[in-house]
């Protein structure tokens, strides 16, 4: 076979290419320090590198963004909560003097005044906090806050609030008492001051509406209370034929009426909207009892709330209920907010509750048992300064008769500050119940958001392992040695070069060379 020049040409030419494109492959590689740079160098890496890399972007997503987050946010909460624990833990030792120790006017001022302070403490300061301007104990509604930030008065909430039979407290109220009016001994007399027990329960909150939701006209809109069963449905009265829902709506009342705490008129109970209470009957809570013991009973109050102060709780981050809003006639109507989970993906495969709800946290029974005990405190100061009064006419006066009227009355007041303190002691001591109560919530949700934690915790240093192992896969896929790479760009340097100068040499000849 005739070999010619262009043979000769070509097939250098082919060789040289073959040689400068290793050399380039190996130039590449050892800049790069990556065995290949596109797909069709090796495929069987290509698809490694992508499953590897996709992996990789999935555990830095988890390790750094989403459970950083959730870590920092579960610790925020858990923070705040200890907080709420420690002031509650405050507040116990202040429930138990008041409940124990006869106080004197300027202690008992100091100690109210003080448990007030810790009630703001607890929800102003901790339970509407914020972390990354975002309100942790709201559920979904990360952007509302949990209490009202001013004084609202545009606002009207129709809300429905569940009890359970634990929660009607029997305690002691004192009625009648007497005043100076220049009346006779007698009159004092028949004013005398009686101490009765009544079965209460506390909403939610005080000065509620005696008046209906958006003025509607009828007047079974102030108050409502249905009981109900577990699943909900309400419980008929079968006493009657046919048969008929429980239902009561209550007599609506000032505590100052004189017959506030006389529920022995229909319905049995009575509504004091400015207290907030609801004051049941003994047959009433008999009927309560009754069908409680038959099926467990839930009692459904649906009541008015129309003015807001400064600091207190949102009704919807508690309860279902509708808004209204008097100027624009606008009208909201909020879900049960149980249940409001807020869940990050923390893992493949693994979510983790994030958040803690202020209605699974913080009992409302904090604020409402202090607002019971500065009630009873404020009537025995009323009583007090009405003793302190007469004791001043007693002493300017010398007239026998007024100073036998103003001795009985000393003593009819003197009677009722006994029994009002009495009354006092005791909503101490049944605050001293409900701020145990809401220690072991608040010490329940403390365990649970522990756990968590350290649920995230485990999951983030093993994460961190398999970052680390990721990235020793990755780099084993597609990293190339560097000793190797020099050595292959070395070879293929040699190559290149051997290649051009054989070719010069070869081509450099013709056929007069082999003549």
């Amino acid at each position: 076979m005739r070999i010619t020049n262009s043979m000769i040409s070509n097939n250098s030419q082919i060789h040289i290419g073959n040689a400068k494109s290793q050399l380039m492959r190996s130039q590449d590689q050892y800049t790069t320090q990556k065995k290949i740079q596109r797909p069709s160098d090796d495929p069987t890496i290509a698809v490694r590198a992508l499953q590897l890399r996709t992996r990789y972007s999935h555990i830095t997503q988890y390790a750094d963004a989403n459970i950083k987050d959730a870590i920092e946010w579960i610790e925020d909460s858990e923070g705040k909560l200890k907080s709420i624990d420690s002031i509650l833990t405050n507040m116990k030792g202040f429930m138990n003097q008041g409940a124990n120790d006869t106080l004197d006017a300027k202690q008992r001022s100091f100690v109210l005044e003080t448990l007030q302070g810790n009630v703001r403490g607890i929800f102003e300061d901790n339970a509407n906090g914020t972390f990354s301007d975002r309100y942790v104990f709201t559920g979904f509604r990360t952007d509302t806050s949990l209490l009202f930030m001013e004084d609202t008065k545009n606002l009207e909430y129709k809300i429905t609030e569940n009890f359970e039979t634990k929660d009607i407290d029997a305690v002691k109220v004192v009625t009648g008492g007497a005043s100076y009016d220049g009346g006779s001994a007698a009159s004092y007399a028949a004013d005398s001051p009686e101490e009765k027990k009544v079965y209460r329960m506390a909403l939610a909150y005080d000065n509620c509406a005696g008046t209906n939701y958006k003025s509607d006209s009828a007047t079974n809109e102030v108050i409502e209370i249905v009981l109900k069963d577990r699943k909900g449905n309400p419980i008929m009265d079968d006493s009657v034929t046919p048969s008929v829902p429980i239902t009561y709506r209550p007599a609506v009342k000032a505590s100052t009426d004189a017959d506030a705490y006389d529920t022995d008129s229909a319905p049995g109970i009575n509504f004091l909207y400015d207290t907030g209470e609801l004051i049941l009957s003994d047959e009433v809570y008999e009927k309560i009892q009754t069908e409680n013991a038959k099926e467990k009973v839930t009692i459904e109050a649906t009541y008015v709330k129309k003015e807001f102060e400064k600091g207190d709780i949102r009704p919807e981050m508690y309860f279902a209920c509708k808004s209204f809003h008097t100027q624009s006639n606008r009208e909201i109507e909020y879900a049960d907010p149980s249940g409001q989970d807020i869940r990050y993906e923390i893992n493949f495969g693994q979510v983790e509750k994030v958040n803690v709800q202020a209605l699974d946290a913080l009992d409302t029974d904090i604020y409402r048992s202090v607002d019971y005990i500065a009630q009873t405190v404020h009537a025995v100061e009323e009583v007090e300064n009405k003793l302190a009064d007469v004791e001043k006419q007693l002493t300017n006066t010398t007239d026998t008769t007024q100073t036998h009227n103003l001795e009985k009355l000393k003593e009819v007041l003197t009677q009722e500050l006994s029994l009002r303190t009495g009354v006092m002691q005791e909503a101490f001591s049944k605050g001293l119940t409900a701020i145990s109560d809401a220690q072991t919530t608040v010490n329940i949700s403390l365990a649970d958001i522990g756990a968590r934690d350290n649920r995230m915790i485990l999951t983030k240093n093993r994460l961190a392992d398999e970052k680390i192992d990721t990235e020793k896969s990755m780099s084993e896929n597609e990293d190339i040695d560097i000793a190797d790479a020099y050595i292959n760009l070395t070879q293929a340097d040699n190559l290149y070069q051997a290649s051009l100068s054989a070719t010069a040499k070869i081509l450099g000849n013709s056929l007069l060379n082999y003549i």
